[in-house]
């Protein structure tokens, strides 16, 4: 369950904030690699879609 919000966070950065704030409750400990790991791919969503905004303005 928890793979399905990150993906949502990936699609949706403004839940990012909020996923990371509940997270915790799902996976009480998590990999200090995982929150790294999820900040990573949010930033890499949000370059793709301002590129992606770019191509289309």
């Amino acid at each position: 369950m928890t793979n399905m919000f990150d993906l949502m966070v990936e699609s949706n950065p403004a839940l990012a904030n909020t996923w990371q704030t509940l997270r915790p409750t799902f996976i009480p400990n998590p990999t200090p690699e995982e929150p790294a790991d999820l900040e990573q791919r949010v930033e890499q969503h949000d370059s793709d879609l301002f590129d992606e905004i770019k191509l289309n303005a």
